[in-house]
């Protein structure tokens, strides 16, 4: 059986890999590689079902994210498979088991006071990063998705948003360690491309950053996107200056979802806004029931008792 290095085996499957999925994932893939695996793997033969599940329970106890766990499994699978179809490693049989020590919790959210509160204090200081975390309350977009919007992705006359690509911030594992870089491409699914209803004051705020060159960027204001972490960055700010608890600027996005619900929004159209892949995935994030819903389903029970 031939001899390779577990380096040299992962970089002929990133170049095999790169034909077929996306360049972020790709991305995702290979600081998996460099950061998880390589330091801990030299040879193919030390690669075994008992040393990768020794690897994941050594991560487990570090507290390592459940879904970083299992995307290291995954990407452990591809390619010893790919290595036992190239002869360099007999077949066997991973079975790896994985500990949700931190198995998914409800969504964070703003509460609707937090959220009144967060608003006014955006509409009353109209920069671009703040518009744009307006867009997110208002429109549920992923930050991607607000950093990539274009000019020409705004139909005024139909008063809607087009979401039609996205920007990463990605590894990139061919510079210096730790690089990354800024790429703009489609969105994260095929459901994810889709039209969103403004608000007429959003328009009216967004119309406000508006100047001579309607080929740049919205929150950007030239022809380079705006970068996520800045806009990471300035929602921490916002939250600091009001007092509220850290959050992730997605919490934006699970707001939204949260006052549709609300609202009495059906999923179904839930869904679509927030261009899910299907239904299923919306009611796995947000059909949990708060403690006011529950108090209340049995207090109606009771009623009828």
């Amino acid at each position: 059986m031939e001899q390779i290095l577990f380096a040299e085996a992962c970089r002929l499957w990133k170049e095999e890999k790169s034909r077929d999925v996306k360049v972020t994932t790709l991305a995702a893939y290979s600081l998996i590689i460099d950061r998880n695996l390589l330091p801990r793997f030299r040879t193919l033969e030390e690669i075994t079902p008992e040393s990768i599940q020794e690897m994941i329970d050594d991560e487990t106890r570090k507290q390592l994210k459940y879904n970083t766990l299992k995307s290291i499994i995954l990407v452990v699978k591809m390619i010893m498979k790919y290595c036992e179809e190239k002869g360099w490693k007999e077949s066997q049989v991973y079975n790896i088991k994985t500990i949700p020590h931190n198995a998914r919790s409800d969504p964070q959210t703003l509460s609707l006071e937090e959220e009144k509160k967060f608003v006014s204090w955006l509409k009353a200081h109209p920069t671009r990063l703040n518009i744009g975390l307006l867009t997110s309350v208002y429109c549920g977009m992923r930050v991607g998705e607000v950093c990539a919007l274009r000019w020409e992705d705004l139909d005024l006359n139909r008063k809607v948003v087009l979401v039609r690509r996205t920007v990463y911030r990605i590894y990139d594992s061919r510079g210096k360690p730790h690089k990354t870089e800024l790429v703009v491409g489609p969105p994260k699914t095929g459901t994810s491309w889709r039209e969103i209803p403004l608000t007429g004051f959003l328009i009216d705020l967004i119309l406000q950053m508006r100047g001579k060159n309607d080929e740049c960027y919205l929150f950007s204001g030239d022809d380079s996107p705006a970068d996520p972490q800045n806009f990471r960055n300035n929602f921490n700010r916002v939250l600091n200056t009001l007092g509220f608890p850290k959050r992730k600027v997605h919490s934006l996005r699970h707001t939204f979802a949260t006052r549709c619900l609300e609202s009495k929004c059906d999923f179904k159209t839930l869904s679509t806004l927030l261009g899910h892949s299907n239904v299923t995935t919306t009611l796995n994030i947000y059909a949990h029931p708060d403690l006011n819903q529950k108090r209340k389903c049995i207090e109606d029970m009771i009623k009828i008792i």
